[in-house]
């Protein structure tokens, strides 16, 4: 397996309709999903991956994890799984009811990482590719988005600066769910720091699913009209017109 990354310091999310309650995006991985989201999923049905300890469904032929293998597949290294792939569920007996359709569902999503007609799951789809570069996310309610977004920001802010923060209020977190409409472009190693205050720059770039040319936005944009700021331990949000 190759070598874990660093911290990704650039999150890029973007969502066509927020109907869909799909999101494509850089920079989240997964230690940092499960760390940020609301209430942590325990049960896995994992349909691409490369971990060691899951356990087999002889009815549904699907690997799966539940909170006794958790915690070790969060700490494994998911980036040399290549493409990393799974749904939550409530309990493993709920496995020996699957119906055919349901099998055919999460085999069609594990190989083209989009529901046939709809994704059997409970709260979450996950599709991801050298995890971070590449993710794919389907959620059952948008609030589990919202606070997952605001959470890894402040998160990833405390690993780069060794700085506390504290949680965004609503308000914010909700501005940045609706930001991923035009593509939410935030780099967080272009932030400004003094001994009180954080600024960090954020923008729109539009609807992409090459993070390779994501990631070439790092260099090319250099002119930003909105920041979060953090300043005497209140978020803030700022826009020039």
């Amino acid at each position: 397996m190759m070598k874990k990354q660093n911290t990704r310091d650039l999150i890029y999310i973007t969502c066509s309709d927020l109907k869909s309650k799909c999101f494509y995006s850089y920079g989240i991985e997964f230690n940092e999903f499960m760390s940020c989201v609301h209430n942590r999923p325990e049960n896995l049905i994992l349909l691409k991956h490369n971990f060691d300890n899951a356990q087999w469904n002889p009815h549904s032929k699907f690997d799966f994890v539940t909170s006794e293998e958790i915690c070790e597949l969060i700490e494994d290294n998911v980036y040399g799984y290549g493409d990393f792939c799974w749904v939550d569920f409530d309990h493993e007996e709920d496995l020996n009811k699957m119906t055919k359709l349901q099998i055919a569902e999460l085999l069609f999503f594990g190989h083209l990482a989009k529901p046939l007609h709809e994704i059997p799951m409970r709260r979450f789809a996950y599709y991801a590719h050298d995890d971070g570069w590449f993710n794919k996310h389907y959620v059952s309610r948008l609030k589990d988005y919202e606070v997952l977004l605001s959470r890894v920001i402040t998160m990833k802010l405390r690993k780069l600066t060794r700085r506390t923060f504290d949680e965004m209020p609503n308000d914010i977190a909700k501005l940045l769910l609706e930001s991923t409409l035009e593509g939410l472009f935030i780099d967080l190693s272009k932030s400004t720091k003094s001994n009180t205050d954080i600024k960090i720059p954020i923008t729109a770039i539009g609807h992409y699913t090459d993070m390779d040319k994501v990631y070439d936005f790092k260099n090319e944009i250099i002119d930003y009209k909105a920041w979060l700021v953090y300043s005497k331990k209140t978020w803030k949000f700022f826009r020039e017109d």
